[in-house]
């Protein structure tokens, strides 16, 4: 029992946590990431939430793990691992590949009638049920993927010049990437929570229209918000989404999903 209490701990980095916030912030990574993309957000987050990140097998405090083959498989675990979140209210934010996993986990916790994220935030990525899947997504070959990160410009200089971290990256990268071109979107029923989706106007791999279709993911309220920049200018500058949270009315805290 403890090793299956250990292995959920693990798939959530506590990155920030205060008893005296009022909301927690899970964040789910981007392909290539892992929960120490979110550190930098911690500034922002004091006073405001907690600050908890999933950490996907394979990479940072999970090396030794394996690969997750598939998006389903992934969000069944991260939902189990869900009970562990703080009893306050409860948003889930995620980038590109995050994006997609934030959601299919928000599904998850709502169809089994458990206590569901307050809200869902989404950037960076084309709504679930866009076609095809893949839109923007480089190959899997070792030189289509060296050049999907050097143009990306999401990709830290340090890495990109130094050999022995691109090795490490590569791996990781391919086997995210593969949990996308893996995936197919089965259509459900609606979150019942508000959806928030933010997009950057430079961002050349996710299509405007295709950031409209996540209205069609939830019953509740939809928004989405255009940011200057690329494709990780969210994950440069992140006050929106700390803006996002703070805006939220009060008695809106936590949500169930319908028995």
């Amino acid at each position: 029992m403890n090793a299956i209490i250990e292995a959920r701990r693990a798939d959530y980095v506590p990155i920030l946590t205060a008893p005296s916030t009022p909301a927690a912030l899970v964040c789910f990574h981007f392909a290539g990431g892992s929960a120490q993309s979110f550190f930098r957000w911690r500034r922002l987050g004091q006073g405001c939430c907690d600050l908890i990140a999933a950490e996907l097998p394979g990479r940072g405090r999970r090396t030794r793990e394996s690969f997750i083959r598939s998006i389903p498989e992934l969000a069944e675990r991260l939902a189990d691992a869900a009970t562990a979140f703080p009893d306050k209210p409860c948003m889930f934010f995620g980038h590109s590949l995050g994006a997609l996993i934030a959601y299919e986990t928000a599904r998850i916790l709502h169809a089994r009638g458990h206590r569901v994220p307050d809200r869902l935030i989404v950037s960076a990525r084309q709504s679930p049920g866009w076609e095809p899947v893949t839109s923007g997504l480089p190959a899997l070959d070792e030189d289509a993927l060296r050049d999907y990160l050097h143009n990306l410009a999401g990709t830290p200089k340090e890495v990109l010049e130094n050999e022995d971290l691109m090795r490490m990256t590569i791996p990781i990268l391919r086997a995210d990437l593969q949990l996308i071109y893996n995936h197919r979107h089965l259509p459900g029923e609606q979150l019942n929570i508000p959806v928030e989706a933010i997009g950057a106007i430079g961002d050349d791999y996710v299509a405007f229209e295709s950031l409209l279709g996540w209205r069609n993911t939830t019953s509740d309220d939809f928004r989405l918000h255009m940011i200057q920049g690329g494709h990780f200018a969210i994950m440069e500058n992140p006050g929106i989404v700390f803006e996002v949270i703070r805006n939220i009315p009060n008695g809106k805290a936590i949500r169930h999903a319908p028995r």
